[in-house]
């Protein structure tokens, strides 16, 4: 603050003595300051308690507002709401009975019951990652068909992502199965994208080593009410129950995913190999069943530890069953 009268100033350009009449003007001095210092190349880190920000600071700002937008994005908000593995058989089935009560309100017209159910069914479809596999595989086909190839291939990685939250695509490596007047096989699971090959690594006289006896398409899980919905004639008088035995022996039925799959049979030689219906079975992290539908033969694998168990590819099983 300078103190200072007009009669000053006149006094001091022409030299009079008169009296001097004293008044206070307020003038700020700091910006001027703040100017002087980054005329001279340096700027204050605070004046008088006020932050200075620079660009370094700005562009750092935005950098971690970059990340936080990234470290949340909606994508990866949807994985965090996925459901355990071992939840997602009965979530399913509670999701195929709600489409089939949301049909049955949309076809009454109660649509205040729809309404309802839609939103509980998204709630649901919310958790399952084999929805949102399903929303994304429709979404690359879009984008292929637009020719838009790099959202395409967004999409694609997403898919690739998805797979480490669905159970069916955790099964590669190798695992014993039990066949009827078989005996014990080794059997090699392995991807051909969306598809799981079973390759016989014990082989016998009608399907030998190195040949697929099953395949699964693992895209769409499907359940009991799909078959009845579809009227699919595969199944017709065969039906697989799990059950779960308690420590004190109660058994409870449980859900178990399932997936369509072939099964292959031949005659001795390979001869007239073909593939019929069949099921794939998902009954635990290291269980798994295949169902030969026509023939009703289903077989239980077990997975196996590689490291301890010795595989010989080369023995033969000399049986008569086909599969």
């Amino acid at each position: 603050v300078s103190c200072f009268s007009a009669e000053h100033a006149g006094a001091l350009a022409g030299g009079s003595q008169s009296p001097m009449h004293m008044s206070c003007v307020t003038v700020p001095v700091w910006p001027l300051l703040l100017l002087s210092y980054r005329v001279m190349g340096w700027t204050p880190p605070t004046l008088h308690g006020l932050p200075v920000h620079t660009n370094t600071q700005r562009i750092s700002s935005a950098r971690a507002a970059l990340v936080a937008s990234v470290q949340t994005s909606p994508f990866e908000a949807k994985l965090k709401q996925f459901a355990p593995a071992s939840d997602l058989p009965e979530l399913r089935s509670q999701a195929a009975k709600l489409e089939q009560q949301l049909e049955d309100a949309v076809d009454s017209e109660d649509f205040v019951s729809a309404a309802l159910l839609r939103d509980d069914l998204s709630e649901l479809r919310s958790k399952d990652p084999a929805a949102l596999a399903d929303e994304l595989r429709e979404a690359m086909a879009a984008r292929v068909r637009e020719e838009r190839y790099i959202e395409a291939a967004k999409c694609r990685d997403k898919l690739l992502v998805l797979r480490r939250f669905q159970p069916q695509y955790q099964l590669a490596g190798l695992w014993k199965g039990n066949y009827p007047n078989h005996g014990e096989a080794l059997v090699r699971m392995h991807y051909q994208g969306d598809m799981l090959l079973a390759t016989k690594v014990t082989g016998d006289e009608h399907v030998p080593a190195g040949e697929v006896t099953f395949r699964a398409e693992l895209t769409t899980p499907y359940h009991e009410a799909l078959i009845t919905e579809t009227g699919s004639e595969d199944l017709v008088g065969v039906r697989v129950e799990v059950v779960s035995l308690s420590s004190d022996g109660v058994s409870q039925q449980r859900e178990v995913e399932r997936f369509r799959g072939e099964g292959r049979i031949a005659a001795r030689g390979f001869e007239h190999a073909h593939y019929v219906p069949g099921q794939l079975f998902l009954m635990d992290d290291n269980v798994i069943g295949f169902l030969w539908v026509p023939l009703g033969t289903f077989v239980v694998f077990s997975r196996v530890d590689e490291n301890v168990e010795e595989v010989d590819p080369h023995v033969q099983v000399d049986v008569e069953a086909d599969i």
